[in-house]
């Protein structure tokens, strides 16, 4: 295969950042694009290029369309990507995979079954500064891994509940702030420094008019002792930079992701190491994120087909902050804690 040409289904806020990144990927195109709403369909075609549908099966029907990016609610990933799969099409999904992990294992089977490539977009592990933070981790300077978190104290308003009401509810969006913004934290964390244990959790819808949750607080525990935070919320006025934290017992490392920094303090031998990077984060506001993460990841995506291969976030790496999501869901329903794996 030369040319990978793909047809974005669904135009969101988040498609342009898609189709700027098929931009950023050699050899391809965007060939086709389907909304049902004509004037959006239009406008976007007329911007990016493709072939507008009002209807995604014609897209899936075309036999010039290779990838299927995935720009759409929640709840249209899993017979999306069912869909897609069927018609032999490669999935790159949008965060999050799915709604849950039963969902997710239909999506990956099917995925398996038709052979064909499935991706979710995670763009934050693709940045320069988690690459470092990855590196520094996997060096082992910082010593045996004592305690870690994920912080993503955010705000929205209720005009942007109101704008897409599938973001209120759990049919529509299967959560709230946890699956839909601290995701993109929890997924770094997980990827620094592997799965839970137990979760023992509690979750508030304190200041929004919605079904769904808007705060949550859940305490990680690991196999080896160590223990883990996650905050998420989208109620703390006016925002503020979401943040990781890596404690050992040689040295600590504190990813400022919403500020664009990373700081490390090594004990033995003394290191103090501070890195910056452009500032890519939606505290405040959903779209005041760049896209060079998006292109590093459908660039490896696009070499993964053509390598044939796995992409660094696949179905399975997809499904782990889904997993500990629906845990601390769980957790918080039922006033116990939860073992893993579920």
């Amino acid at each position: 295969m030369t040319r990978l040409r793909f047809g974005i289904i669904g135009v969101g806020n988040i498609a342009p950042v898609h189709a700027i990144a098929i931009q950023g990927v050699p050899d391809s195109q965007l060939v086709a694009v389907a909304t049902r709403n004509p004037q959006r369909g239009g406008e976007f075609t007329q911007k990016f290029g493709g072939e507008w549908h009002g209807d995604y099966r014609d897209v899936l029907k075309r036999d010039d369309v290779d990838v299927v990016p995935l720009c759409t609610p929640h709840n249209l990933h899993l017979p999306m990507t069912l869909e897609a799969a069927s018609a032999g099409k490669h999935v790159l999904c949008e965060k999050p995979l799915a709604r849950n992990i039963s969902e997710c294992d239909q999506m990956i089977a099917a995925c398996q079954k038709a052979r064909v490539t499935l991706g979710v977009i995670f763009q934050f592990r693709f940045e320069p500064l988690a690459l470092k933070l990855k590196a520094l981790v996997e060096s082992g300077k910082l010593g045996q891994m004592i305690w870690n978190s994920a912080n993503t104290i955010w705000y929205r308003t209720d005009e942007y509940y109101a704008s897409d009401p599938w973001r209120r509810t759990w049919d529509g969006g299967g959560g709230g702030v946890l699956i839909n913004q601290a995701i993109h934290t929890i997924d770094l964390m997980l990827w620094l420094s592997g799965m839970p244990k137990r979760i023992t959790a509690q979750t508030r819808t304190l200041r929004h008019a919605i079904e769904t949750e808007d705060s949550a607080l859940a305490m990680l525990e690991y196999a080896e002792g160590r223990i883990g935070l996650v905050q998420a919320t989208t109620a703390a006025y006016p925002g503020y930079p979401e943040r990781l934290e890596i404690y050992g017992r040689k040295g600590s490392a504190v990813y400022h992701k919403g500020q664009g920094k990373l700081e490390w303090h090594l004990a033995d031998p003394k290191e103090d190491g501070l890195e910056e990077a452009e500032v890519s984060s939606g505290a405040a506001r959903p779209m005041d994120i760049t896209a060079s993460g998006h292109i590093a990841q459908f660039q490896d995506f696009a070499q993964a087909i053509r390598q044939r291969r796995k992409p660094i976030v696949d179905g399975i790496e997809g499904r782990k902050s889904i997993e500990v999501i629906e845990a601390i869901y769980r957790s918080a329903q039922t006033q116990t804690p939860v073992e893993l794996p579920l």
